[in-house]
């Protein structure tokens, strides 16, 4: 159950948070949201995590997927980024299958359960989402 002090962020335009369903058994087994807003250059970051037991069966990036095209096409978003730690590897290729790209790698740049870690950066442009969609017709 969501905590009413969350549910009250729904009603702003700029907040954005969801559950990830799997759809065979009705249950929310990870989210997905903006966990960082820039409206200067009009970018968002997300950020994921799913169960474990989840992983490697493309739900993320599915999810991931999706919000590439609600913020580009909906929202109006120039950039959407996002990173990982680098001992996730996995997380950037949902990054990458999702047609971002490899910005880079910042050092002790966030904080996990163990402690600091090195994070990789991705990210894909509006102009590229177009041509890829382009291509795809």
């Amino acid at each position: 159950m969501v905590g009413s002090s969350r549910t009250k962020e729904y009603s702003k335009d700029n907040y954005y948070q969801w559950g990830i369903e799997w759809k065979e058994i009705h249950e929310v087994i990870g989210t997905i949201s903006v966990v960082e807003m820039n409206e200067d250059i009009d970018m968002v970051h997300i950020g994921y995590c799913i169960g474990k037991s989840w992983w490697h069966q493309g739900i993320v990036s599915e999810a991931l997927s999706a919000i590439i095209a609600f913020f580009f096409e909906e929202v109006g978003c120039n950039r959407i980024e996002s990173r990982h730690d680098i001992n996730n590897p996995y997380s950037g290729s949902v990054m990458k299958k999702c047609g971002m790209k490899y910005e880079g790698t910042k050092r002790s740049a966030d904080r996990n359960n163990q402690g600091l870690c090195d994070i990789s950066e991705y990210a894909i442009l509006h102009d590229e989402y177009i041509k890829t969609k382009l291509k795809e017709r």
